[in-house]
């Protein structure tokens, strides 16, 4: 019995986990030590635990999570908590916050990714290979936004065929800060910022997407961002 899903639920995960080749294990990153009463506390640490505790023992270990403090993570460098770090090899793609209402189909569908491949056209897949340029692409979202979903599973999948672009998704309720430096008004929201600016919330963007848009538009964005990127480079 879960605590924190039905039994159909339960039984719809279990069939995805069943079906990975291989166990994989996400990083998890907490704020384990912070007073819950102060300023910048991670509100919803507490509940991504308890997330990633029914995820192991629904998916009967073939989930596992490392569960990491803040204080252990530098290696990680997450910007927020709590930071949810997929097993890809570079681990390059990750979400922060906690991945719930729409937010909870593609981190799931991401597992699958991993085991089975992308599921991308192989003309998206091949223009995506040819990126040569790294960036940083930050994608906003909300959890009951119904075409964030869409935006972040894209760029999900392009991140693990990519592994140039570093992708995070940041629920910008929980995480407002550069959501606020962005003035995101509404989600989707994708700011692409060069990957040398990693650590500077707000960074200036080279190209961003404000809303849903197709694949194929979402792709000649990042297209015209490494252009923009190589561009820069010759200066």
């Amino acid at each position: 019995m879960s605590s924190l899903f039905d039994e159909e639920t339960v039984q719809e995960l279990r069939k995805i986990f069943e079906k990975l080749k291989k166990s994989q294990v996400d990083v998890l990153v907490l704020d384990s030590a912070t007073n819950p009463g102060a300023v910048g506390h991670c509100h919803t640490c507490p509940e991504a635990k308890q997330l990633a505790e029914e995820l192991e023992k629904i998916s009967r270990s073939k989930l596992r999570f490392k569960v990491l403090d803040k204080s252990e993570a530098a290696p990680y460098k997450p910007r927020y908590l709590p930071a949810f770090i997929y097993d890809t090899k570079n681990r390059n793609v990750r979400y922060y916050g906690l991945p719930s209402g729409q937010e909870f189909a593609p981190f799931i569908f991401m597992h699958e990714y991993i085991s089975e491949g992308v599921k991308l056209p192989k003309s998206i897949v091949e223009e995506v290979e040819a990126i040569e340029v790294p960036m940083h692409v930050k994608i906003f979202v909300t959890p009951e936004c119904p075409y964030c979903p869409l935006v972040v599973d894209f760029f999900n999948q392009v991140g693990l065929v990519n592994e140039n672009i570093f992708v995070e998704t940041i629920e910008a309720f929980e995480n407002p800060l550069e959501a606020d430096l962005y003035q995101v008004y509404y989600t989707p929201y994708v700011a692409i910022t060069r990957i040398e600016d990693y650590d500077k919330y707000g960074a200036k963007p080279i190209a961003t997407i404000p809303g849903y848009a197709p694949h194929e538009e979402l792709l000649e964005v990042v297209k015209l961002a490494e252009k923009k990127l190589k561009k820069a480079s010759k200066h």
